[in-house]
């Protein structure tokens, strides 16, 4: 089945370029600051939106079976981009990284599928920031790269269901990064799961509604 919906993706680098060249004022903002925003990450969030807009094409979601390979596959691209040579320099850590997604005793893609198919119902916007800040807090999913991995993913669940990608922009880009932060630093424990948790992902989803940019959301040719 053709996609509804793609990703715009001169929209989303667009808005890359411009947070890559006002990033120093931005993380001066910010309640945790971030690694510099290089060319190579926003090359690889460049692939990452051209794989999920392939994945759109093909109509695979990746918290089902048949593509959960793909949502490694992104966490490589973020990390590594589409360069071969590269993925080879980087192979253990590839595959030490496969290992931890699939069978991370504390937390690892079975909890995460276990969760999106018991929140099946809830609005599109209430979804991506359950898994985000589900996927970004302790343990994480990946040993890096799980806040660009996750962005994508939300984009993927958002644009499924006829809504916006989430992409970062000026304006947004301290909503995101304060709230990421905050769950990046809560743990999946009892407290957690009943009251910190729940509590972020509520603002979250607020977060990701206000900011849809319709602009960025196309249909296909």
């Amino acid at each position: 089945m053709p996609a509804k919906f793609r990703i715009n993706l001169e929209g989303v680098e667009y808005y890359l370029r411009t947070v890559q060249k006002n990033f120093e004022h931005i993380n001066d903002s910010l309640d945790m600051r971030r690694e510099p925003m290089r060319n190579e990450i926003v090359e690889n969030m460049l692939a990452g939106y051209r794989y999920i807009n392939t994945l759109l094409d093909q109509d695979l979601s990746m918290v089902e079976q048949d593509g959960l390979h793909h949502f490694l596959e992104l966490n490589h691209i973020v990390l590594c981009g589409e360069d071969l040579k590269k993925r080879k320099d980087f192979q253990q850590h590839i595959l030490a990284t496969s290992e931890r997604f699939y069978s991370q005793k504390e937390f690892c893609i079975k909890d995460l599928r276990s969760w999106a198919k018991n929140h099946k119902h809830v609005t599109p916007w209430k979804r991506a920031a359950g898994i985000y800040i589900l996927h970004v807090s302790q343990p994480q999913l990946f040993f890096e790269g799980n806040h660009r991995t996750g962005a994508l993913l939300m984009s993927s669940i958002l644009v499924r269901a006829g809504k916006p990608p989430f992409v970062l922009t000026v304006d947004n880009a301290k909503a995101y990064f304060d709230p990421s932060s905050l769950a990046k630093a809560t743990k999946k424990d009892l407290m957690g799961k009943l009251y910190k948790l729940p509590k972020i992902k509520k603002k979250f989803a607020k977060f990701l509604e206000a900011q849809a940019n319709p602009e960025l959301l196309i249909r296909p040719f």
